[in-house]
C-alpha cells in the first residue's frame, strides 16, 4: 500500500539530525566520531595484532552470537511504499529481465587504486581551489558572452565578476557576512564583501563558484543586482536500449543500533532473491564506526576487516547470478581509508564477473544509463550552510541542483569536519562534465525521488536508520530519462 508520495518545499526535514548551532564547526552527522578501542592479542612471533573484544561466532552474516534487534522486530509498515516517482505514467515491473548487464566505471570520475594521502601541501590545496574558480569562470564568461573583471577594483558602472562564496568570520554564514573570493589570475586572490539586498532571489553557500552582476563603487563592497545563470551540463552521450532495466539499491548502516544481527541487510537480500533485479547498488557503511557496539568494542571475535569482508561475502554469495552487484565504500566504514575521494574497497575474495567494487564518489554506466553516486551526506551538510531567498521553494531539489551547477560531488568549502578532502585528487576524480541520468545522494534528511534539471535524483534514506528504507527503479525505453523511469522508496 502506498503510504505517502512526494512532497515539496521545506517539509523535508531530518528524521533524526543533530541540533544545529550558530557555530560552523564542528558539524558531525549523525553522531560524534570516536575510534573504537582495540585490545592486543599476542601472536607467535611475539608481536601483537589488533582484535576486537571476543564473543561467540554465529552465522556467516553476523560474526557475533547476536540476539535479534528489538527495535527492528517491532517496526511498522514493512514493505510499504513511502515515496513514488512517475508511477502514474508507467506500469513498473520490479523483476529483472536480463541475463546479465554491462557495467562500465568511469576512468576519470573514480579512484581505482589506493593513493597516499595526508601529504597534501597548503600550496597544492590553494592551487586546486584556485583552478576550479578559473575553470568555472572561463565557462561562465563563454556561456554569457561577457568579460569578467577584478572583483576588488572600484567600478562605478555595471560590471560582472566571478569568485568563490565564503564567510567573513568563523560563524555560520548569513546574508550580511557573504564575501566573494576571486582567483589569483583575475583578482590577485583578493576578496570583497557582497551586498545581497538588491537581489530578488539567491541560494548561496560557502565554496560555491558564482558570477555576479552589479557595481563596486568603493572597491570594498560589491552591490550585487543579479546572479548569472550557471552553465548547464551537456547531456550524456550514452544510448539506452528498449529492454527494461531494474535497479535495487540501499545505503548503510545495514544493522540496527541495538544489535549486530544485520537483519535489515538479510531482509534486503531476501527481497533481491525474490525479484532478481538486474542491478543491486549498495553504499556503505557496512561496519559503521558510529555504531554503539563498535564504539564499545563489543563486536565479536573478528577484526574490523574480517567483519567487513564477511558482509561483502554474504551479499555476493546470496544474490542471484543474473544480478550485478555494485558496492561503494563510505568514510564511516571502520576498515576503509577515511579520505575523499575514497578508493574502492579491498575485497580479495570477490572475483566474480557480476560484482563491481567502485570508489566514493563514482560514475558508472549500466546498459547506457549513467549513474553518479556518493555516500557522503552532502545534502545534510549543504542544508546546514546554505542561505536562500525567498523562502518556500523546493529545498531538496535546490540542494541537489547545486551539485549539478557546480559540476562536482562535494562543492561545500570548507567541508564538514567529518569529510577529509584531498584536493589535488578531488580535482582529478570528483568532477563531471556531462549530466548523469541518475544521481544517488543518500542522506539523513528525509527520503525523496525528484526530477532535478532532467536528472532523477534519489535520496533512498538509510536501510537501518529512521524509517529503514531502500529504493527500486525501473527504466524503460530510450526516451527522456525522467519520462522513462519509475521509482519507489520502500520500507524494509
Amino acid at each position: 500500500a502506498v503510504v505517502s508520495t512526494q512532497s515539496t518545499g521545506d517539509a523535508y526535514l531530518p528524521e533524526s539530525s543533530p541540533v544545529r548551532t550558530a557555530q560552523k564547526r564542528p558539524l558531525q552527522s549523525p553522531s560524534s566520531f570516536r575510534v573504537p578501542k582495540v585490545s592486543k592479542t599476542p601472536t607467535r612471533g611475539g608481536n601483537s595484532v589488533s582484535r576486537i573484544k571476543t564473543e561467540n561466532v554465529s552465522s556467516s552474516l553476523s560474526p557475533v552470537n547476536a540476539s535479534p534487534s528489538q527495535s527492528y522486530s517491532q517496526r511498522k509498515g514493512a514493505g510499504d511504499v513511502v515515496c513514488t516517482f512517475n508511477e502514474g505514467g508507467l506500469t513498473p515491473d520490479w523483476k529483472g529481465s536480463r541475463a546479465g548487464v554491462k557495467v562500465t566505471v568511469s576512468d576519470t570520475v573514480s579512484v581505482k587504486q589506493p593513493y597516499q594521502y595526508m601529504f597534501q601541501k597548503l600550496s597544492s590545496k590553494a592551487e586546486a581551489l584556485d583552478e576550479h574558480v578559473d575553470i568555472m569562470g572561463s565557462m561562465l564568461a563563454q556561456f554569457h558572452s561577457t568579460e569578467l573583471e577584478n572583483c576588488a577594483v572600484p567600478a562605478q558602472g555595471e560590471c560582472r565578476v566571478v569568485g568563490r562564496i565564503c564567510c567573513d568570520s568563523q560563524g555560520k554564514m548569513n546574508s550580511s557576512s557573504v564575501m566573494l573570493e576571486g582567483s589569483l589570475a583575475l583578482c590577485n586572490g583578493k576578496s570583497v564583501a557582497v551586498d545581497l539586498r538588491m537581489l530578488e532571489r539567491y541560494a548561496l553557500f560557502p565554496g560555491q563558484v558564482v558570477a555576479l552582476e552589479g557595481t563596486n563603487p568603493t572597491g570594498r563592497r560589491f552591490m550585487a543586482t543579479r546572479v548569472l545563470e550557471p552553465v548547464p551540463l551537456k547531456p550524456s552521450a550514452s544510448q539506452r536500449g528498449e529492454q527494461p532495466l531494474t535497479i535495487f539499491g540501499a545505503c548503510g548502516p545495514y544493522t540496527s543500533l541495538d544489535s549486530l544481527s544485520y537483519e535489515p541487510l538479510s531482509d534486503l537480500i531476501a527481497k533481491v532473491q525474490e525479484e532478481a533485479p538486474d542491478v543491486l547498488l549498495l553504499l556503505g557503511p557496512f561496519v559503521d564506526v558510529k555504531h554503539p557496539l563498535i564504539e564499545k568494542c563489543d563486536v565479536g571475535s573478528m577484526t574490523l576487516e574480517e567483519l567487513y569482508n564477511s558482509q561483502i561475502k554474504y551479499v555476493v554469495d546470496n544474490v542471484p547470478p543474473t544480478t550485478h552487484v555494485i558496492i561503494a565504500p563510505s568514510q564511516r566504514d571502520a576498515n576503509c581509508n577515511a579520505v575523499y575521494p575514497q578508493p574502492a574497497p579491498a575485497a580479495p575474495h570477490v572475483s566474480r564477473d557480476n560484482v563491481t567494487l567502485c570508489s566514493d564518489p563514482c560514475l558508472v554506466e549500466v546498459e547506457g544509463v549513467s549513474i553518479a553516486l556518493t555516500s557522503s551526506d552532502i545534502l545534510f551538510h549543504l542544508s546546514s550552510e546554505e542561505i536562500s531567498h525567498p523562502p518556500g521553494s523546493d529545498r531538496m531539489g535546490r540542494l541537489a541542483g547545486h551539485l549539478l551547477h557546480q559540476r562536482n560531488f562535494y562543492p561545500l568549502h570548507p567541508p564538514a569536519e567529518e569529510i577529509n578532502i584531498d584536493y589535488p585528487y578531488f580535482n582529478k576524480h570528483c568532477f563531471f562534465d556531462t549530466k548523469p541520468d541518475i544521481l544517488l545522494l543518500p542522506s539523513d534528511l528525509r527520503y525523496f525521488v525528484k526530477n532535478v534539471q532532467d536528472t532523477v535524483v534519489i535520496n533512498p534514506g538509510k536501510l537501518a536508520k529512521g524509517s529503514g528504507t531502500y529504493f527500486r527503479l525501473n527504466v524503460r525505453g530510450s526516451g527522456k530519462i525522467t519520462d522513462s523511469v519509475v521509482a519507489n522508496v520502500v520500507k524494509i
